[in-house]
């Protein structure tokens, strides 16, 4: 005789579209004794396990594993790392963060999180009052260590108060209202994901040998490519780029790396009177001692030729700005 099934059994057949949601999960469970019986941890590990990767709208990607959960979780922790997975909000911007951290050697993918990194928040209520990166980096920033002592962990007082890297007065976040002049963050940031990348980007920085070309041009030069880029939100992707941030509106970053084994980026910085300063760094090796920018460091270069488009010839090849540069209408930002 086969064996009889759970009447709920259904529940956890497919895909997510034929659950409900974990919220309700949650509910089920303390009504029936017999319901509570199908919930059970195998079951929420598959759960999760789906939830993670579910198509178009998962933290992982088939390119780009994000997290994962420690097979030690009880089964309270599964319900909470269900409900961060499938009720936490979009993880793109945070994933990006972690991709540039880790890009950077400071963290490695994918981060097992436990039930310390999910009880940083008490419920789901204390998840949602505040922004939703910042949710996201109070589960995940202590993974991105810098190596000094230091990592993005954030700490969030009963307060409100929120502090970030040191548990610390001088380390006060201060989200909204802007920060103040005499903060340590001492400038505005078009988001939270760009603030987290720019302090990746300083420690790097301190740590590393960094190789250089700067040009100084106009915004409208090469069809205005530099003044589009500048105007653009952050979170504008940018043809050859793996992420961008921006600083106090003035400056725009452009990650070119991803799997490389060093590490480069573009920072068009807006330096008034229409004047626009490209600066190229890399921790690529050079392939010879002497040289031009382009012959030292080809790989580089040859990224970031994709993302500055036809202000290329000026910023590598020599080309010399004329007035006549200026006077083109398209925008460049093909």
């Amino acid at each position: 005789m086969a064996a009889q099934e759970h009447p709920v059994s259904h529940l956890f057949v497919g895909s997510r579209g034929h659950l409900p949601d974990i919220v309700t999960v949650a509910r089920l469970r303390v009504t029936s004794r017999r319901i509570r019986a199908a919930f059970t941890i195998a079951e929420l590990r598959n759960r999760l396990a789906n939830s993670l990767s579910r198509d178009g709208d998962g933290i992982n990607t088939q390119q780009l594993q994000l997290v994962r959960f420690d097979p030690s979780l009880g089964m309270g922790e599964l319900m909470a790392a269900v409900w961060i997975a499938e009720e936490g909000g979009r993880w793109d911007e945070t994933g990006e963060v972690l991709q540039w951290a880790s890009q950077c050697r400071y963290c490695t993918l994918p981060l097992n999180l436990t039930a310390d990194d999910i009880n940083t928040h008490a419920n789901k209520t204390a998840y949602r009052s505040v922004a939703r990166v910042l949710a996201q980096l109070m589960v995940v920033g202590r993974y991105i260590d810098f190596g000094d002592g230091s990592c993005l962990q954030i700490f969030r007082h009963p307060n409100g108060e929120v502090r970030a890297i040191k548990d610390e007065p001088g380390f006060r976040l201060d989200i909204d209202p802007p920060l103040a002049a005499h903060h340590l963050f001492l400038y505005e940031y078009a988001s939270l994901s760009s603030l987290a990348k720019r302090v990746i980007l300083r420690h790097f920085l301190k740590t590393h040998q960094i190789n250089l070309t700067s040009t100084t041009l106009t915004r409208r030069v090469g069809g205005r490519r530099l003044d589009g880029l500048l105007i653009q939100s952050p979170h504008t992707p940018v043809a050859g780029c793996t992420t961008t941030f921006s600083r106090d509106g003035r400056v725009r970053f452009l990650v070119l790396t991803d799997s490389h084994d060093f590490v480069a980026w573009i920072a068009i910085v807006d330096m008034g009177n229409n004047t626009v300063r490209v600066d190229v760094r890399t921790t690529e090796a050079p392939v010879c001692v002497s040289g031009s920018f382009k012959d030292r460091f080809p790989v580089t270069t040859q990224l970031a030729r994709v993302a500055l488009g036809r202000v290329t010839p000026y910023v590598f090849d020599g080309q010399v700005q004329q007035q006549q540069d200026d006077d083109s209408d398209d925008d460049g930002m093909g």
